[in-house]
């Protein structure tokens, strides 16, 4: 194969699960060409299409203009997948279908526009087919793959890496001993029940400590109602913004803790441990649910892991505790350093191309 190798990108928006799996470990490298193709960018295609010509066939066109070598559906399950996966198949074009959410099972607490816009029949078939039929079906972790194939989905080339997310340490903020204490939790819209288990501590610790003030930032709608009396040390930021100035917003930030509260029930189990990996990354020490996907990478008190009703007690207690949040942080630190660069993700992926039938140049 000669020159950079073309991979399509299919994906609903130029999202944080497109950016960590296949964007930022491909970053940079002149043997890559990654032409992405979103959802809302197929809708403009289809409507320019002539009169008349069938979604397969336009899939066709659109694959002979890229002249892809491998296609990377990442988590897509709108216009044009089942007729994507055909023509790929048809032309034994190397297909990878990505996962690292159950999407087949969008949990109540998501909200109910959520959980209609993914539970729509297409929307499901297209997601099924893809794990059925492409060359590889990569999951982010094993328990999400062994629900898929409980769910009756016939997955033909299931496979899981070691690890599920990667971010290289940034630079330490600087410390600020005397500073007030500013801690955060970065929640997309479907975290509303996340944020509830952690509100009491929340509340006790804004009470504990009257210069302390805490920030909520990304896509959750509302701040609670039990916030609001804390006036201007409560600030709540709705924005989305792309990966990298996320996680270097992160790192502006310089909370003393960050929180990653997540209930857990069958939907969360199939989840990754991504704000973790994210905020240690940011250099913020982080207190987090204690749940399945934070036991095994949070070992040996890489994160202080609370019980669903210990979060009024744990949460100002290690905001008191400045050494143990520092020891926290430098565990934490050690590991993604060690187990979870980019790096490594790049290996797994390259492994994954491996297995899709993608040759790559020496």
């Amino acid at each position: 194969m000669s020159g950079p190798v073309s991979i399509l990108a299919l994906a609903a928006s130029a999202s944080p699960t497109l950016a960590i799996h296949l964007l930022r470990p491909l970053h940079g490298l002149p043997g890559f060409d990654i032409q992405m193709l979103t959802q809302d960018g197929l809708a403009q295609i289809v409507k320019g299409a002539p009169s008349g010509i069938d979604a397969a066939t336009l899939a066709g066109l659109i694959l002979d203009r890229v002249q892809p070598a491998l296609v990377f559906s990442s988590r897509y399950n709108g216009l044009m997948a089942e007729e994507f996966m055909q023509v790929s198949r048809q032309r034994g074009l190397p297909y990878v279908f990505h996962l690292d959410d159950n999407l087949m099972e969008v949990s109540p607490d998501q909200g109910a526009d959520k959980v209609a816009y993914y539970n729509h029949p297409k929307r499901l078939q297209a997601l099924r087919v893809q794990m059925e039929q492409a060359s590889v079906a990569y999951f982010s972790t094993a328990a999400l793959r062994d629900r898929m194939l409980e769910l009756g989905i016939n997955v033909a080339h299931p496979h899981v890496g070691p690890i599920c997310a990667a971010v290289d340490l940034l630079p330490l903020p600087t410390m600020t001993p005397d500073g007030p204490l500013v801690f955060g939790y970065a929640a997309s819209g479907g975290h509303n029940e996340d944020l509830k288990l952690a509100l009491p501590g929340i509340v006790a610790a804004l009470e504990r400590f009257p210069q302390a003030r805490f920030e909520l930032i990304g896509s959750l709608e509302h701040l609670p109602a039990e916030l609001q009396r804390f006036g201007a040390r409560v600030q709540h930021e709705r924005r989305f913004i792309p990966y990298d100035d996320y996680l270097r917003d992160l790192q502006r930030r310089n909370w003393s803790l960050g929180l990653t509260p997540l209930c857990d029930n069958p939907f969360t189990r199939m989840k990754t441990y991504t704000k973790w990996v994210e905020y240690t990354a940011a250099g913020l020490p982080v207190i987090a649910s204690d749940h399945p996907i934070y036991r095994d990478c949070c070992a040996g008190d890489a994160a202080r892991l609370v019980a669903d009703g210990d979060w009024a007690a744990a949460l100002p207690d290690l905001l008191a505790d400045a050494p143990a949040r520092q020891a926290i942080l430098a565990r934490a630190r050690d590991r993604v350093g060690r187990d979870y660069s980019v790096a490594r993700l790049r290996r797994q992926l390259f492994e994954v191309f491996a297995r899709a039938g993608l040759t790559l140049p020496a």
